[in-house]
């Protein structure tokens, strides 16, 4: 393929949606845009990015940039995060917010749910605690198709059971017509799915008492991982707010506006106190 054309390409994927691609890259392109030629009527994807770059941004863009996101994820990603989460940071804000009894967690590049999804579940074992609770997850990605997913909360069974034992999915699932895995409309109720680039302006959002920006940051270039994390400083309620990073994932930056906190075999960022 054309170096040029590939080249054009990623810089307008890039401005667009902050995710850094180059040369090596090729394969991947190919791999995720040449499905999306064929459907939209391009003989190839060398076609197809030929009318990309050379026209004004369309919806056909969108679904171009849509599908160059990675959107792996199934439930308990990882595991020790959520056991982060379940053993010290939830029963720390629990304590921090029982005069407001209000939590605000925001799952960024949430893909098809099932990270938000974990988190609901973790809170519903909490549910005594919680009682009286203004309780809420936000739930954001590029991508409207995979939230849809998110918002249906209809997962296979091979999704169910990536991350789930058979005692999570008899207690949250119900079985739909098809077979498939439907998430309980108590835990579906406590998420709201909404489309967000990061990169962009994020609009009116509430201050957040724990974030997951989980395998992100991996795909953007310094300057925009720099301005993620600095707007992410400002939606976090306070110092006993916390943002979560992908296992692979961390701050380097000049500044100090964050301390890392270990926590066992992982770790959060939290602001630095003043």
């Amino acid at each position: 393929m054309n170096p040029s054309l590939l080249l054009a390409f990623c810089s307008l994927l890039e401005s667009n949606v902050g995710i850094s691609l180059d040369l090596s890259k090729e394969y991947l392109i190919r791999a995720r845009l040449e499905p999306l030629a064929r459907v939209n009527g391009f003989v190839d994807c060398e076609k197809f990015l030929e009318n990309l770059v050379a026209t004004a941004l369309s919806p056909l863009h969108w679904k171009a940039f849509e599908a160059m996101a990675t959107h792996e994820t199934f439930f308990f990603r990882d595991d020790y995060p959520f056991g982060m989460i379940r053993e010290t940071l939830l029963p720390e804000l629990i304590a921090a917010r029982k005069d407001t009894r209000r939590l605000n967690i925001w799952c960024a590049a949430a893909s098809t749910g099932q990270e938000p999804y974990s988190l609901a579940m973790i809170l519903e074992d909490f549910h005594t605690e919680l009682r009286g609770w203004s309780v809420n997850i936000l739930a954001t990605d590029i991508s409207d198709s995979a939230l849809e997913v998110g918002r249906k909360g209809i997962y296979s069974a091979l999704d169910t059971n990536r991350g789930l034992n058979k005692k999570q999915i008899d207690r949250f699932f119900t079985v739909t017509a098809s077979g498939a895995y439907q998430i309980s409309r108590q835990l579906r109720s406590v998420i709201e799915f909404r489309t967000l680039n990061l990169i962009n302006a994020w609009g009116l959002l509430p201050k957040f008492d724990l974030i997951l920006i989980r395998n992100v940051l991996i795909y953007f270039n310094r300057e925009h991982r720099d301005l993620v994390l600095n707007k992410m400083h400002a939606q976090l309620a306070d110092e006993k707010s916390s943002l979560m990073l992908g296992s692979s994932e961390s701050i380097f930056s000049e500044t100090t506006q964050y301390q890392n906190l270990r926590i066992g075999r992982g770790s959060v960022y939290r602001k630095s106190p003043r």
